[in-house]
């Protein structure tokens, strides 16, 4: 004859050995970092705009004399900083941060979506943004956003990357 109780032990033994399982399980998978997104320039790029210093070196030069009031007095037309996952475009008197979103490689530059860094809005209904952005050369880049292509200078050392 079974015993009950004997039979309750043996099942409560198999299940309870899953649980130990499933959490180590579940613990390798989370664990696991996940790899952040980041953009594929960084630093500081100021707009080429024929209103204002043709010249680069110029540009740069304004913005490193004036810092960021550079843009607001109108030495530099705007002025765009890359670091890491975050994007802060300074144009007149306007400033804005954004997050990466997503990025995505394509023939001659990356797809890019961000989300404003800040926003009192709910969740589902935030603003995106989504561009084109065109590696010219270590220095130079492009824009495109739907509607204008604008490019940009690179300012800091002009070394070309070994």
């Amino acid at each position: 004859m079974s015993n009950p109780f004997n039979h309750e032990s043996s099942t409560h033994s198999r299940f309870g050995a899953i649980g130990p399982r499933m959490l180590l399980i579940a613990l390798v998978l989370f664990s696991v970092p996940a790899t952040a997104q980041v953009y594929p320039v960084n630093g500081v790029f100021s707009a080429i705009d024929a209103r204002y210093p043709s010249d680069r070196a110029e540009a740069c030069m304004a913005l490193k004399t004036f810092g960021v009031d550079a843009v607001t007095q109108e030495a530099v037309a705007e002025l765009i900083i890359f670091m890491k996952d975050k994007r802060y475009d300074v144009k007149g008197d306007v400033q804005i941060e954004e997050r990466l979103r997503s990025i995505k490689k394509t023939d001659g530059g990356f797809r890019i979506t961000e989300l404003p860094a800040k926003s009192g809005r709910l969740p589902g209904f935030r603003r995106k943004t989504s561009y084109f952005l065109r590696v010219v050369d270590p220095f130079t880049i492009e824009i495109w956003d739907g509607t204008s292509l604008t490019q940009y200078a690179k300012c800091g050392p002009q070394k070309a990357p070994v």
